[in-house]
């Protein structure tokens, strides 16, 4: 017999999960979403753009330029060798970064949102993020100016394809306030110049001063911020971060617009995106909207960037399901397959039944903004509503054991730790959870707010045609809207976010089953079935648990064999194996059940 071969750090079993696969064709749960919501016609032909999108979204090209931008993070360059200040502060940005940015814009990130082809669906074929939310603002301006104002500069910057598109950021939060914007502590005065330069946009009508503690893009081209007017109210103001000026020679030179950057922030994750502290002296900027009405009027930014946070959580928590899936494909424990391990097996579904209820919500979510955009309803207000995917790629992370726990830059397309690090900013950006709860609260209780929603929630449950569905999802919602209006407002407000996360539960466990009717899918069923009846999905701990519990309909593959093999076609897409695996050496002897 020969001798045994011990293992060296290049000979011996090591995992190999393979590629991922296109983020778009291997997503069933996004695929019957958007046939849910876009009509055949719209999605036959966004179809090969979406499958051009996802694999390049898992090419070679982009995991560099994504591992570049991580390894190399922004800095500053304010003086030259010799100690005299730049005209403007040197933002040094990785090239990964810049292309990265590029590759957004050419896949239409943005300009999708504004293709009126797509009508009322044209939100659902984008993805949202912040620059687009400063478009969104301009496009509902700009047809009432001139075509010489320097708003359409802005606005056909930030939604070109090109390389050279435009991006913006959003500068609002300060020392004094965080989310209360009513403590800020910049200052506009009207100062319009007295001869008109040759930088329409750069030329703006107010002077801004302040400081801005968190700013966000620092590297855009433009920035929507706040400030105080004489009056003490809040306006909205355009600004580039750059502006030309000629000098006494003549010579037309590009120079900060009042902007000096005072650090940048060092940050658990989104390390590539630069965020800096700001010190505003003398910017130039252009008043939007109506003086004094500073809040009504960004709002609508907010909202657009929230959406990003919450499509955003949910395509991070995406991918960490589709590593940790490779990952238990390529891998076996006990001399078994991981991926057939029935705990492992039940974790994964599970993943799976909590994602689909965040996808339907968040798509749902999509489109009444895109209804709401096309009917120009600026002064409708989305549902503030949590952010999913933290809890959930902890379990992807774990899943996975030691390599789950690594953090390295040049593999991005594998690491879930900076997964984790990049997403924990979505239940902060725009309002921590706490704020979102408060909002959703004060929301609610405005006027009939509540009444109206009530009687469109009413009537959406009485579509649902399984009755044990339709009367778990009624007598949760009657239970939960009683106590909203039994309650003393201080309460309610107290309990802001078991009325958010329980109401989102119901939101989703309606669109999860009004999913699975339409066409009588059996895997979406019994995910409803879960989601509902046994309260297997969920969306947060913090819910009320007498609202979210296990109903006395429950269904009976709640337990054992068969419940066993709806998680493997949940997980999966098929049917358990007959020679399925134990989990446990001591119970791999053929009289063993599980």
């Amino acid at each position: 017999m020969s001798s045994p071969q011990p293992a060296t750090a290049d000979i011996g079993y090591v995992t190999d999960p393979g590629p991922l696969e296109n983020t778009y064709t291997s997503d069933p749960s996004l695929q019957r979403t958007l046939a849910w919501y876009l009509p055949s016609a719209t999605l036959e032909s966004v179809q090969p753009h979406l499958t051009h999108l996802g694999s390049e979204a898992i090419s070679e090209q982009v995991r560099e330029w994504s591992a570049d931008a991580e390894r190399n993070v922004p800095y500053v360059k304010s003086h030259n060798v010799w100690g005299k200040r730049y005209d403007y502060d040197r933002l040094v940005t990785t090239e990964g970064w810049k292309q990265l940015g590029k590759w957004g814009a050419r896949n239409k990130i943005v300009s999708a949102g504004y293709d009126q082809r797509l009508g009322v669906d044209r939100r659902l074929v984008q993805y949202a993020l912040m620059t687009d939310g400063a478009a969104f603002i301009l496009s509902s301006r700009i047809n009432k100016l001139p075509p010489t104002h320097p708003f359409h500069i802005a606005f056909n910057g930030l939604i070109s394809e090109k390389d050279d598109h435009w991006t913006s950021g959003q500068w609002m939060t300060e020392r004094a306030g965080g989310s209360d914007v009513q403590n800020t502590e910049t200052w506009a005065t009207y100062s319009p110049l007295a001869t008109p330069g040759s930088d329409p946009l750069g030329d703006g009508d107010y002077l801004i001063s302040g400081f801005k503690f968190f700013s966000s893009a620092t590297d855009a081209n433009v920035a929507l911020l706040l400030a105080k007017t004489p009056s003490g109210k809040l306006s909205t103001f355009l600004a580039p971060l750059r502006r030309t000026v000629v000098g006494n020679d003549g010579v037309p030179r590009i120079v900060s617009n009042g902007v000096r950057i005072h650090r940048l922030k060092n940050k658990l994750g989104t390390k590539e995106l630069p965020t800096a502290e700001l010190e505003l002296k003398d910017m130039r900027a252009h008043l939007l909207g109506e003086l004094d009405q500073g809040i009504i009027t960004i709002a609508p930014l907010l909202n657009v960037t929230r959406l990003h946070t919450f499509v955003g959580s949910l395509a991070g928590w995406r991918r960490a399901i589709s590593i940790t899936k490779s990952f238990a494909k390529a891998r076996t424990t006990v001399g078994e397959p991981l991926w057939l391990i029935p705990m492992h097996l039940r974790l994964l579904a599970d993943m799976e039944v909590k994602h689909r209820g965040a996808m339907n919500l968040a798509w749902f979510t999509v489109a009444l903004f895109g209804i709401v955009e096309d009917q120009a309803a600026s002064s409708n207000k989305l549902a503030h509503l949590p952010h999913p995917g933290k809890e959930a790629e902890v379990e992807c992370q774990e899943s996975m054991g030691g390599v789950g726990y690594m953090d390295e830059a040049d593999e991005p397309e594998f690491n879930i730790s900076r997964i984790m690090r990049n997403n924990a900013v979505n239940s902060i950006w725009e309002g921590t959870t706490n704020v979102l709860a408060s909002e959703f609260v004060r929301f609610l209780i405005k006027k009939d707010n509540l009444g109206i929603f009530g009687t469109w929630l009413d009537r959406t449950l009485t579509m649902i045609q399984r009755a044990d569905l339709q009367n778990a999802l009624i007598t949760a919602w009657s239970t939960l809207r009683a106590r909203f209006t039994t309650q003393d407002a201080a309460s309610t407000v107290a309990d802001g976010r078991r009325f958010m996360f329980t109401l989102a539960w119901i939101l989703s466990g309606a669109l999860l089953a009004l999913d699975a009717e339409r066409d009588n899918d059996a895997v979406t069923t019994e995910i409803a079935c879960r989601w509902i009846l046994s309260a297997e999905g969920g969306v947060g701990d913090q819910v009320f648990h007498d609202i979210v519990t296990v109903s006395g309909n429950a269904s009976s593959s709640s337990g054992g064999h068969e419940h066993l093999q709806w998680d493997c076609r949940i997980a999966w897409g098929v049917d358990l194996p007959a020679n399925r695996a134990s989990g446990h050496r001591s119970l791999q002897k053929a009289d063993s059940k599980l």
